[in-house]
This record gives C-alpha cells, structure tokens and sequence, in this order.
C-alpha cells in the first residue's frame, strides 16, 4: 500500500483523476422482500409521500413521468435501473454492444416483482420502443418508469404492463443518448433511485419508497390512511367542515381534540413513534373497531393539479383547429366578462384571460364550465399563478415571457404551458422543457417571413405568434408556419373596451376569425 501510494503522489492529474473515480458508495441501499413489497402496493402514492414527509425525507415523486394510459393497472415492484450518457462519438464506440448493451443487461434481471427505470437525459427523447420492450414483456416484468418520453404507443399498450414517461415521441434515441450502465444510482425525474428500492405508480404518478425505510414509511402511511378513512367515514355520516378533523399530524394528536375523541370512540389507540431525532412522529393506530373499509368507503379521492392525457390532449386539438386564441389585457374594471362573452359571440372559441387584468379569477371561474369555448389564464409568472388559475378552472396556462420553473411543473401535471419567447434558442427551450406550443412575444418581433424560416428550421416547434398579429397579416402568419395565434388589441380594441361597445367587439372577432380561415 505504500508503494501504491508513492505511485498515486507522483502519477499525472489525470492519472489521480481515474484512481478517485473509482471510490463509489453501495448502489443498494437495502433489500424489500415481496411481502412487504405487496404491502407497499397496496397504499396509495399520496400515502407513501406523506410517510416519507413524516420521516423528515425529502420528496420522492417522480416529476415528469406519467400514466402512459389512463386507468392502467397500478405499478409496484423493485428498482432495476438504467442510466444513459449524452450522445458523444466516443461513448458510442466505448459502449458495450449487442446482447452486453447496459440496457439488454438490465432487461434480464427483471421478473414480474421488478420495475425498470430509465434515466433518460431529457423529457422528450425515446428510450425505447416495441422491438425493446417486447423483452420486457417476455420476461412479465412489473412495469417502466422514465423521464423521458417512450415510442411505438399502440404497440407498447398491448403489452399490458404499466408505463410511466414524460410523453410519448417519434423521435430516436440513439443520435441524442446512449444507455451506459445498469443498475446504478440514478436521478429520475429529479430523484435519486437506487436499485431495489420500492416504485409505486398509479394514477396520481410514480414514487419511490427507498429500500433503507421501507418498513418505516409503510407502518407511517398504513396508520396515517386508517386515520383518514375513519375521518373520511364521520363526514359521511355527519356531514360537516372537514377542518374539524383535518389536516392533522402524526405523533401530534391530542386526546381532547375532536380527531383525537373520535379515534377513541371508535377504539383506535394513537401514540408518539419518532422514527429517529429530529424526524417527526407518526400516529399508529391499534386494534380498531369496527374499522371502515375501502370497499365501504371507496377509494380516497386526492387534491391534484395533475390532468389527465385526453384533458391534454383536447386543449392541443383545439388549438390546432380553431387556431385564433382571444386574448383578454384590459385595465377596466367590470369588462372583464362582457368584452370575453362578446369575443365569444363573435367566433371565437379560444380565449385567455390575464391575471393583470382586473377581475381576471372571478371571469376564468365563470368561463370553467362553458362547453363552447377552451379558456386559460395568462400572465402566469411563477408556481403559484399557475396553481390560482387551475383552481378557478383554467384549462391552459399562458406567460408573457420564459419561466423554467412553470414549465416544468405545468409538463409534470400535464397541463399545457405556453411561454412567451423572442428567439429561435428560447422558443426551443420552451420546447425542451416541455412546452407544447410556444408563444411568440411581442410577435410582431420578426414578421411571418422570421416565422417561415424558423418553422422550417424547427419544424418540431408549434409557434403562437401573438401581440403584433394584425387581421390583415393573420392568413401570412399561418400560411408561413405559425400554428396558432393570438389576438390582443386587434379582438379588443381601446375605444370599443372604453365604451362598452360589446357588439363592436363582437363584429371585430367575426373578421378575425373570417381571416383566419383564408389560411
């Protein structure tokens, strides 16, 4: 070893650089047996969340990966994990091949109590498709996770097991990355996996229980959906505010309070069990009578901004169909409503309504539930605009300029997100990031000849030209690529917004529209 040493002092950089490369911790983290492993299935992904949050870990949804397929069987199995590289001449030529391939490795460890998880380098580059995953399916394996995006759709849904992706792409994968090593540690969806630990998916997404706590988070989150189904029961029973008993928190319920009599009349004994210092407690309920069922009670029904795949896709269509979106920026108040009604009345069957505008909430509520129309919300700057404009029921979020951080929670909850962008490199990071239409702003910016050669430049990009789009260069607009767009002070314009002249605006929207369609 002192001779090892010497060698190491006196061996170049790079040389020192190989010898530390080699230091690497375990890739398990412990072992979850099939009982447990059952054990965990059987809960929800919110429960096992919530048992993680009492342990004090950090969360481990998988942000990004969604139900391939609406109302697939639920995913349960242990990690075997697949890790890709970025695309370089030199790690394409270094990769094992053929049947050694990490990937082709990784496929022949799995069993119909494993999952595999792919870490793909983005959100919309393939992993693989049918020719693939027909190995999985020979070897019933437990289901695929990846945040990336997965090919071949038909084919892969006959297959029948549970697929978690980012999307589905036409795109291939071997140009972008390559499969590199098996059974890692990896960060999927911006979580670290190991292999083993437990992956659960179901409607609401996938999660990842880690090996090391399994036994822990289960005996939290099994407690915590007993309380909860109790409450859930009471309610029922006798209808009332659900803040009586809930939230509450683990280890923390005291026997006077109203949750706490409640458990004691029905025989649930509650008490402190810290999982270790500093982490929080957990409330375990024991030798309950009379407990209810969820076949009695049926399955919880959990608070999510996730939408579904048909929700997506509808707001999509409709923007590929109707093409011209109303866009709604006044500063009177009480116009809100009657200028986007007048709109409507007009043709149009797109609209959006901006948060700098007075009112904007209470319209976007009002508009939820029309049949005629597809309404968002626009101005949306951070997070939590985007979570005020789904709960008062807008069905598309809009931002006057790119922000990271919105795109990516609205691509992780299935919500179309159209960022506002003035360059070909933002409007395609807008795309990257998970942006399915690209709003061009202020679109006057380039004209429909900037649009023609970016669109064919970029024909992957569905660009939204608004701010700027006049009735009479709407059709030049389209016809050199744009794919939709959107319509500001032309559908809305000053003097009419000043004088309540409703039927003004409404003969305003009918050119519009007449214009759009000589496209």
């Amino acid at each position: 070893r002192p001779a090892a040493a010497a060698s190491a002092a006196s061996a170049s950089p790079y040389a020192l650089t190989a010898l530390r490369a080699m230091a690497s911790g375990p890739a398990s983290g412990g072992h979850i047996n099939d009982e447990l492993l059952a054990k965990l299935g059987s809960l929800s992904t919110q429960a096992l969340i919530d048992g993680l949050w009492v342990l004090g870990w950090p969360t481990s949804h998988i942000m990004g990966a969604r139900p391939l397929t609406e109302g697939q069987k639920k995913l349960v199995g242990r990690a075997v994990t697949i890790q890709f590289a970025p695309a370089r001449p030199d790690i394409a030529a270094d990769k094992p091949g053929g049947m050694e391939s990490p990937e082709y490795e990784a496929f022949e460890l799995v069993g119909d109590k494993e999952v595999i998880v792919m870490s793909s380098v983005g959100p919309w580059e393939s992993v693989g498709g049918d020719i693939k995953f027909l190995r999985l399916f020979q070897r019933k394996c437990a289901g695929l996770v990846t945040d990336g995006s997965v090919r071949d759709t038909a084919v892969l849904r006959e297959y029948g097991f549970p697929v978690f992706s980012h999307s589905t792409t036409p795109r291939q994968g071997p140009h972008v990355h390559q499969p590199w090593a098996c059974n890692v540690v990896v960060s999927c969806g911006g979580v670290a996996v190991r292999p083993g630990d437990a992956i659960v998916g179901d409607q609401d997404g996938a999660i990842v229980v880690p090996a090391s706590v399994a036994q822990q988070v289960y005996d939290i989150a099994h407690s915590r959906e007993e309380i909860e189904e109790i409450v859930k029961a009471e309610l029922t029973a006798n209808p009332g505010p659900p803040g009586k008993f809930y939230p509450f928190m683990s280890g923390k319920i005291k026997a006077e309070s109203p949750l706490g009599k409640l458990l004691t009349s029905k025989g649930v004994k509650f008490m402190h069990t810290s999982a270790r210092p500093g982490a929080r407690g957990s409330a375990t309920p024991c030798s309950p009578a009379a407990r209810p069922t969820r076949s009695t009670l049926g399955a919880r029904n959990m608070s999510s901004y996730m939408r579904t795949q048909a929700e997506y896709d509808k707001v999509l269509s409709m923007f590929a169909e109707h093409k011209a979106c109303a866009v709604l920026r006044t500063p009177i108040v009480g116009a809100c409503t009657p200028a986007m009604n007048a709109a409507v009345a007009g043709g149009f069957k797109l609209v959006e309504f901006t948060l700098t505008t007075p009112g904007c909430l209470d319209s976007v509520a009002e508009f939820a539930h029309r049949t005629d129309v597809m309404m968002g919300c626009g101005t949306v700057m951070n997070i939590q605009d985007a979570k005020n404009a789904l709960e008062a029921g807008a069905k598309f979020i809009v931002a006057p300029v790119l922000v990271p951080e919105v795109v990516e929670w609205c691509a992780a909850n299935k919500v179309v997100c159209i960022p506002g962008c003035t360059t070909p490199s933002e409007l395609y990071k807008a795309y990257t990031l998970g942006a399915p239409i690209q709003k061009l702003f202020p679109g006057v910016a380039g004209g429909p000849m900037w649009i023609k050669a970016v669109s064919a430049a970029l024909p992957m990009l569905r660009i939204n030209p608004t701010s700027g789009v006049e009735i009479d260069t709407a059709a030049d607009f389209l016809r050199n690529g744009a794919s939709s767009l959107g319509f500001v002070a032309p559908a809305f314009p000053a003097e009419m917004m000043k004088n309540g002249d409703w039927d003004g605006i409404s003969a305003t929207a009918a050119r519009i529209i007449a214009a759009v369609k000589l496209a």
